[in-house]
């Protein structure tokens, strides 16, 4: 059987890119070597979030990934869950209040595109009535703002069950082992299933959506896509934990890590409790992955820098290697935008497309964008719906009309990274004059416990 095109991979970005052809009308196929989304994916923080730290260097990052959680808050609606994260604030932080503040100030209007809502700010007292296993010492306030969270394997499986009511097909427990090339382009796969038959499938377009082993897949086609691989470690509590308990409803937290020069989620849901990530360069093999100690031990140092009596006894660790796109500088000023490569125009290799970087809060985005792009090279080109129908097939009742932020801008920035550092850092000085001369509201200001209640009551 042949196709107009085939997907490698099954994280959510290959889910994503299938679901997008497929609605396109085209006959697609997705080929995953294991269970589709139970490797990368799965070992993610769960949040469907806009990026708040990026604001720090990468703004235009921040403001594309708000832009398409918007996207996929509407068309995901069912399988996600609002998450507040509370944000102490300590003397002696790296970051202080009026900072962390200005800082969410600046995401606020961001965050609208998804959603989210205004941020809130805790006096010391109301924080530690908010949480009362929360250090107390030095503590000089909090804020809390939401992010979505989401059960990813679930996520992966919507959005292919939506592709199959579309039409597509998808092999799963199977591997492709090479292309299959002719006259100069990509013409199809060669794939081997656990029973080690062999067979070729056929189509005009191939695309790699592999996630950390695109590099693998870019190597069967004699390319090269560099990427920057972070191996980031969650240890996993499936337990209450006292500490964490507060007379509002479920509340997550982001914590300036053991050595400052990071944060740490806690991110409960579901009677589970993730602790991480860390985020270490790794030449390790994605399919061979394993957490440290030292990586559990920083973890667990940082968390009990506010919390005493968190419990090291946790139930496991999950661990996964993120994509990022190769490029310089340290890991956290890595930027986590995506890239479509047409191997055609780049290597002289037709038929053969690469989507690298990116995260979950924007996998609807590299699907559409991939999508354009197969359309071009089909020659048959059909629009986008992944915005306008939810994963269950239903019309969207409200379609954002914010334009994206501009694609060349991004590149430019990208190839000058101090300078896309300055550009962000310019948004936050204009903010902090506005922050300084013009406080926020008072509701906003001076939250309490009974206001949070009120808040975050849905």
């Amino acid at each position: 059987m042949s196709y107009d095109a085939i997907v490698i991979g099954g994280g959510i970005t290959g889910a994503g890119v299938l679901r997008d052809l497929a609605l396109r009308g085209y006959k697609c196929l997705l080929i995953e070597k294991g269970k589709p989304g139970h490797a990368t994916t799965a070992a993610s923080s769960h949040l469907i979030h806009g990026g708040l730290r990026y604001l720090l260097y990468d703004r235009l990052t921040t403001q594309t990934t708000c832009w398409d959680s918007g996207h996929i808050v509407r068309i995901a609606r069912p399988l996600l869950t609002r998450l507040p994260i509370l944000w102490p604030v300590y003397r002696g932080h790296r970051h202080g209040l009026e900072t962390v503040e200005t800082l969410l100030e600046s995401y606020d209007p961001l965050q609208r595109m998804k959603g989210g809502r205004p941020h809130l700010r805790f006096s010391p007292e109301e924080a530690l009535r908010l949480v009362p296993g929360l250090k107390s010492e030095g503590l000089r306030g909090a804020v809390v703002f939401d992010e979505w969270w989401v059960d990813p394997v679930a996520l992966v499986e919507a959005n292919l069950a939506s592709a199959r009511r579309a039409g597509a097909d998808m092999r799963t427990e199977t591997k492709v082992v090479g292309l299959r090339r002719a006259r100069g382009s990509v013409q199809g796969v060669d794939v081997s299933s656990t029973d080690g038959k062999r067979e070729e499938v056929a189509a005009p377009i191939v695309i790699n959506a592999a996630g950390p082993w695109v590099e693998s897949v870019a190597d069967l086609a004699g390319t090269r896509v560099p990427l920057r691989l972070q191996k980031g470690t969650h240890l996993v509590y499936e337990k209450d934990i006292p500490s964490l308990k507060s007379p509002a409803p479920v509340l997550g937290f982001i914590l300036e890590a053991e050595d400052r020069s990071r944060y740490v989620f806690v991110i409960p849901a579901r009677g589970t409790t993730l602790v991480g990530p860390t985020d270490v360069a790794t030449l390790d093999n994605p399919d061979h992955l394993s957490s440290s100690e030292e990586e559990k031990r920083y973890l667990l140092a940082s968390v009990r820098r506010y919390f005493a009596d968190f419990p090291e006894s946790y139930d496991r660790a999950v661990v996964g290697a993120r994509p990022i796109l190769g490029q310089e500088g340290s890991e956290k000023r890595l930027s986590r935008e995506f890239e479509i490569y047409d191997h055609s125009s780049r290597d002289g290799l037709g038929g053969f497309i690469t989507v690298a970087g990116g995260k979950m809060s924007d996998f609807r985005l590299m699907g559409q964008e991939t999508g354009d792009l197969v359309g071009r090279l089909l020659r048959k080109e059909a629009p986008c719906r992944t915005h306008l129908l939810t994963l269950k097939g239903e019309p969207v009742p409200e379609v954002s009309s914010r334009p994206v932020p501009s694609k060349s801008l991004k590149r430019f920035l990208r190839r000058h990274p101090r300078l896309r550092e300055l550009h962000a850092l310019g948004h936050l000085a204009v903010d902090f004059g506005k922050h300084l001369f013009h406080p926020p509201r008072e509701e906003i200001r001076r939250g309490t416990v009974e206001k949070f209640r009120q808040y975050y009551q849905d």
